[in-house]
């Protein structure tokens, strides 16, 4: 057997591995999707090295030549650095497969045409008209799954109608069954008060309960979010400290974006590298030192809370 192939299910090995229709591929069920392992080739920030990474809530299932090479090579790095190989922009993971028979140059394109992708990294409205949209560019590369991070809070809508996660999730399903993931969002109302603590660990509870499949977190932690008094949220606040725990004993990773590119906090003129683009979009400029605070104490934000959670799954995304 192939050796990548010994880490995935074995109910889910024999589906990918024999001529699968999408249809086949977009009925697997959430759990299938988040046992199936896959081998990711990152780019180490702090070396010029390619390693292979396991996904899965136990590396202790790995195959064990595997998750010699693996984890031995990624406990060298530095744990915001380690997590970031997992969240490349628009990244795309292909689920192992049993499909040597076919020259190397033609493998992308049959994965394609039997939908082996799956896009870890999704922003979709949950209206109709988005929905359509991305499957149909789904459809045209070959996507059998999206994950979707915006799947919305938890929190009870109107007169204790359904949260948005629910509804974004309802919506999805019953158009496009099987080809979308979602992830869930944090409401932050409340964050003065004394259980806002608690309260978010419920948040998290009922967005497991309702079928989530990760946890997201954007930009705006660190960078835009205030409390009552109009100081920024630090990454890091104890507060948030049984959110992270609680993802990792349900098994949901954390996909968090953490700061922007180094550009953006350089000097605001044409000779900044990004200047075509920060020139058209001055909110993405965060150089403004009164406002907000300097890259790298965001990113030694994370590190410290990365390492306070060995046990949860941070994927991360830390644009250069």
């Amino acid at each position: 057997m192939n050796q990548s192939l010994r880490c995935i299910p074995a109910n889910v090995r024999t589906r990918l591995t024999s001529k699968s229709s999408a249809k086949d591929i977009s009925s697997l069920t959430i759990a299938d999707s988040l046992g199936v392992w896959v081998l990711v080739l990152g780019i180490s920030f702090g070396n010029s090295v390619l390693w292979c990474f396991g996904i899965s809530p136990s590396p202790s299932t790995l195959n064990p030549q595997l998750n010699k090479s693996c984890f031995q090579a990624s406990a060298r790095q530095n744990p915001v650095m380690r997590a970031n190989t997992l969240s490349l922009c628009a990244l795309f993971c292909t689920l192992a497969t049993a499909t040597q028979a076919a020259p190397d140059s033609q493998l992308p394109d049959q994965w394609r045409k039997e939908h082996r992708f799956i896009d870890l990294h999704q922003h979709i409205n949950g209206t109709t008209q988005h929905l359509a949209r991305a499957i149909k560019i789904m459809d045209a590369v070959g996507l059998g799954v999206g994950v979707n991070l915006t799947g919305g809070t938890t929190t009870r809508g109107t007169n204790g109608g359904p949260s948005e996660f629910e509804r974004n999730k309802a919506l999805a399903d019953r158009l496009y069954p099987g080809r979308f993931l979602h992830y869930m969002n944090l409401d932050y109302k409340g964050w003065d008060q004394p259980d806002f603590s608690e309260r978010a660990v419920k948040q998290i509870e009922e967005g497991h309960r309702l079928g989530a499949a990760g946890f997201k977190e954007y930009k705006r932690l660190g960078l835009y979010l205030r409390d009552g008094a109009g100081k920024l949220l630090h990454i890091d606040d104890p507060k948030l400290d049984g959110v992270w725990k609680r993802c990792g004993e349900l098994n949901l990773p954390v996909s968090i974006h953490v700061a922007d590119p180094r550009a953006f906090w350089l000097p605001y003129d044409a000779s900044n590298e990004r200047w075509t683009e920060l020139k058209d979009h001055r909110s993405w400029w965060f150089g403004d030192t009164n406002i907000y605070p300097p890259r790298m104490e965001l990113l030694e934000a994370l590190n410290r809370v990365i390492e306070r959670h060995p046990k949860t799954t941070f994927a991360t995304a830390i644009p250069i």
